[in-house]
């Protein structure tokens, strides 16, 4: 499955996942799936954009390491 498949499923599954919360009133209906779909697609997002900047490279912060973290 491309990106684009993957991500016009996950779009319909949130907006599956909204209209249920609409109908019954529960905003936690489903919470754990949605989190896991928004944290799986910046995952990507971000490793994506660190893969080839582009355009953004400009606005990407250097971070240091951490005390006990290693260079890569």
């Amino acid at each position: 499955m491309g990106t684009k498949e993957r991500l016009t499923i996950c779009a319909e599954l949130l907006a599956t996942i909204d209209r249920n919360r609409s109908f019954t009133g529960d905003s936690s209906v489903a919470l754990s799936i949605e989190q896991r779909i928004v944290e799986r697609e910046l995952r990507d997002l971000e490793r994506d954009i660190l893969a080839d900047p582009g355009a953004l490279e400009a606005l990407l912060v250097k971070q240091r390491p951490r005390q006990n973290e290693k260079l890569l």
